[in-house]
């Protein structure tokens, strides 16, 4: 049983502390740092009957443990006699220090109350060693926290400077090191930080690994193709008209009969419901298109086999369309088919504008798209650019609305119109777009009204209960024309694959169910190519440190203006007004480019 007196030194939970009093069944303790308590005798051990002039008490100088350990030569003494032979009197400070060296534990074990035991030589040796090693350590990290205070880091800490990474890329919420820096663990300070220290350049885009989305293709083999009938309309001229460079032609237009006929790519042939392939492109969603690359829905190869125009002849489901007097499309054909495709860029479609088949689809198209008009159709007419990172160098090009893309856009509405119709009467169930319309009235032309309009849109959904896209000016509407891009379409041509051969039809809730986790996947990755899309912008200009431009005042809320630069179609906010009016156009200068805080800052006038 301990002895307690008052002033005599303690240990409580590994801290000083001295008795102050002692009651009938507690003992009052002051503790290190001042703090005063009221404690169980069995809450304490005493090591020390005092008195004490401080907390912690003084220690003497550390004496010679490889030496004393010889003395000792394996016996177990007595804390008191241990102390003694130590520290070479039993004071207050001496007891404070040895049970310090008991703590340490590298060359004796024990406590108080037990005793005190040298260790084994192996023991000590290997206690030592850990020592030396957790020093290196600490030395280490303080000579790399040093560089990279200094901005002096080199290639052989890249592999210390991955758990910044981490962060910078979203995939940590905090890291050591920035903790240690006194930095707060963001993945915009991260950022900041692996630029100023040259760790990363602005070739690397960091929104992909953030939005937590693969930029590889999928790796699954395809099946060949069914043995099936299938039309022969390769006499029928038709040409897949898209952007020069694009890689995956899957619709393609062409007239016979009185019919706008819409050819479209047939990958539900082998990318069968709940099939491998399927199924990741279910968890996919969409293609996704980043400037430095593309990730594909589906395996490559089915591009190479369904892509329109890509060999002599190409698998296709097919749409006669015809276009009524009034503006309607109605479907009067649908079949499985094999066609043969022309490749077009949207330049050297023009060259054909005069001639057939482009020349009869211009007319019958003319009147679809004035129906459209008529039921409220937005013709938003903005700045779009394309953007491109080619061996680093980022290249923009504007999106001109040409009346060959106004064409083969109001094919693609046509298919998708005349398609949901015939699903509705026929009572099948699709992946219906609807959006509802815009809560503005103000329905101009200027490029702010444009602005506004687009501002008040709504997002449109994809459900399969039917109902208008009101911005499209259409009821129903279903997209069918891009099934090599996008789950949804091809999820629509397994169905009318389903219905062409009086199979089962999905139901209502199969398809939701499908739906839920394409569109949530899709949405991710249209929110990344946004963000890409902004990030490679402010590479251009980081890269073009002298660029100057026009910017259109767009959008002013109190003194929050949005200004819109049409070459770059990029958007910045500025509190300067200055006498500048809504829909003006000044002159700006690139300033600065902040990469990490994904904002570049432009002079106006």
């Amino acid at each position: 049983m301990q002895h307690l007196n008052t002033g005599a030194l303690a240990l409580y939970h590994g801290k000083a502390a001295v008795i102050n009093a002692i009651n009938k069944d507690k003992i009052d303790i002051r503790i290190e740092g001042g703090s005063v308590k009221s404690v169980r005798p069995k809450d304490i051990e005493v090591i020390h009957p005092g008195p004490v002039a401080s907390l912690p008490p003084a220690a003497p100088k550390e004496p010679d443990f490889a030496e004393i350990l010889e003395l000792t030569e394996g016996e177990t003494l007595p804390f008191g006699e241990f102390v003694e032979l130590a520290y070479g009197g039993n004071t207050a400070g001496a007891a404070w220090a040895a049970v310090q060296a008991l703590a340490d534990g590298t060359y004796f074990t024990g406590s108080p109350a037990a005793g005190v035991t040298g260790r084994n030589p192996e023991e000590v040796a290997a206690a030592l060693a850990a020592q030396r090693a957790k020093a290196a350590e600490k030395a280490a990290r303080e000579a790399l926290l040093e560089r990279i205070r200094n901005g002096a880091v080199t290639p052989d800490d890249r592999t210390s400077l991955r758990e910044i990474e981490q962060v910078a890329f979203g995939k940590a919420p905090s890291s050591k090191l920035l903790r240690d820096l006194g930095m707060e663990a963001t993945p915009e300070k991260a950022h900041a930080l692996l630029l100023k220290l040259g760790v990363w350049d602005n070739q690397v885009d960091p929104w992909p690994a953030r939005f937590d989305v693969a930029p590889d293709n999928p790796a699954i083999p395809l099946g060949p193709l069914p043995e099936e009938k299938r039309a022969d309309l390769t006499g029928m001229v038709s040409y897949a008209i898209d952007d020069e460079g694009s890689n995956d032609p899957d619709d393609a237009i062409g007239f016979a009969d009185g019919l706008v006929w819409v050819h479209v790519a047939d990958p539900a042939a082998v990318v069968t419901p709940d099939s491998p392939a399927d199924l990741e492109a279910r968890e996919r969603g969409e293609n996704l298109y980043l400037p430095e690359r593309i990730s594909h829905m589906l395996p490559p190869e089915a591009t190479d086999i369904f892509g329109l125009g890509l060999r002599e002849t190409s698998p296709a489901m097919s749409f006669g369309i015809r276009i009524t007097p009034e503006g309607e499309a109605v479907l009067e054909k649908i079949e499985l088919s094999t066609i043969r495709a022309e490749r077009l860029t949207y330049e050297s479609a023009a060259a054909h504008w005069e001639e057939e088949p482009l020349a009869s689809l211009r007319a019958e198209l003319e009147r679809f798209k004035e129906k459209r008009r008529a039921e409220g159709a937005l013709f938003i007419q903005l700045p779009e650019v394309k953007i491109r990172v080619v061996d680093g160098e980022v290249e923009i090009f504007p999106c001109a609305i040409t009346r060959e893309r106004e064409l083969v856009a109001n094919a693609m509405l046509a298919a998708g119109s005349a398609v949901a119709k015939y699903a509705e009467a026929h009572d099948i169930a699709l992946p219906f777009v609807v959006q509802p319309p815009p809560e503005i009235e103000e329905r101009g032309t200027s490029f702010t009204d444009m602005y506004a309009l687009r501002k008040a849109c709504a997002p449109s959904v994809v459900q399969t209960v039917a109902g208008k896209h009101s911005g499209l000016g259409l009821e129903p509407y279903v997209r069918v024309t891009s099934p090599l891009r996008r789950y949804a379409d091809l999820l629509a041509h397994q169905q009318l694959r389903r219905h062409l051969k009086g199979e089962e039809l999905f139901t209502s809730d199969e398809l939701e169910a499908r739906l839920f986790t394409s569109e949530a996947a899709a949405l991710t990755r249209r929110k990344l190519e946004r963000s890409a899309n902004e990030f490679w912008t402010l590479v251009y200009l980081d890269q073009h440190p002298e660029w100057s431009g026009e910017a259109i005042l767009a959008f002013r809320q109190d003194d929050r203006l949005t200004f819109v630069i049409p070459e770059l179609a990029y958007e910045f906010k500025n509190r300067f007004g200055g006498r500048i009016a809504l829909g003006e156009t000044v002159k700006v200068t690139l300033s600065a480019v902040d990469l990490a805080a994904s904002a570049a800052r432009l002079r106006i006038g």
